[in-house]
């Protein structure tokens, strides 16, 4: 991509691989994996896109397993730079997490990560829909304000496309996706109760416990959940 943020494609190549990817899920990797590659310059940043649609967020895509589970732990908590800056529409910069005021419960969930900076910037998603594209780095000083223009600059160029994919995808994200992801939140809601008679602790408590299992075993959440209501059926003698 030469200078951070400046993607080589143009608007009719993006449109191109909309048309040409599978579903909404399969395009947003690419453009997510485009996004990594170029604004890094060779740096280690991880990058995942969040649509939020009638007070649900998602992450659609991410470059790595490790930027969806930074992510997912914002979303237990309801509050974080990703859902500020698609709510709020507006840029957020954490140039030194353990520093941070804001998000101090935050930063202690994902400290095992080692994530020091954090950048989540809006991105036009239409009437209806918020969506940021966010960065983590666990290298201090990568984000500096050419990094966070350029950022800005791709969050920008993404929004027509972004809008375009979402009607193009419509049906399918509503249907199946949507489905498919409400399914999975039960099973975490169902493992997190689990966990709460297990270990006679709370919601908060039993969710950051399910987060930080999947994180050391390298598995999404929802995933997780699924062996713990499996580990819970078994010692029942269910299975």
């Amino acid at each position: 991509m030469g200078t951070p943020g400046q993607d080589s494609r143009s608007p009719d190549e993006l449109q191109d691989l909309l048309l040409d990817s599978e579903g909404f899920s399969d395009f947003m990797l690419e453009l997510v994996l485009i996004a990594a590659a170029g604004l890094g310059s060779g740096k280690p940043v991880l990058c995942s896109i969040t649509v939020e649609r009638e007070g649900f967020p998602l992450t659609v895509a991410s470059s790595e397993l490790d930027a969806m589970f930074l992510d997912e732990r914002q979303y237990a908590f309801d509050n974080g730079p990703c859902l500020t800056a698609l709510r709020q529409q507006r840029t957020v910069f954490i140039p030194e997490l353990a520093e941070s005021r804001n998000w101090e419960d935050y930063a202690r969930e994902i400290a095992s990560s080692g994530v020091r900076t954090i950048l989540a910037v809006p991105v036009e998603a239409g009437s209806g829909t918020q969506a940021a594209l966010n960065c983590y780095s666990r290298e201090p000083g990568i984000m500096d304000a050419t990094f966070i223009s350029a950022v800005q600059a791709f969050a920008g160029s993404i929004s027509r496309i972004l809008r375009l994919a979402l009607r193009f995808h419509l049906p399918a994200l509503a249907g199946a996706d949507l489905s498919s992801e409400l399914r999975a939140r039960g099973l975490v809601d169902a493992a997190v109760a689990v966990i709460m008679i297990e270990d006679k602790c709370s919601r908060a408590e039993a969710f950051a416990q399910l987060g930080r299992s999947a994180f050391s075993g390298n598995v999404r959440v929802g995933d997780r959940a699924i062996e713990v209501l499996r580990e819970a059926r078994r010692a029942q003698g269910m299975e």
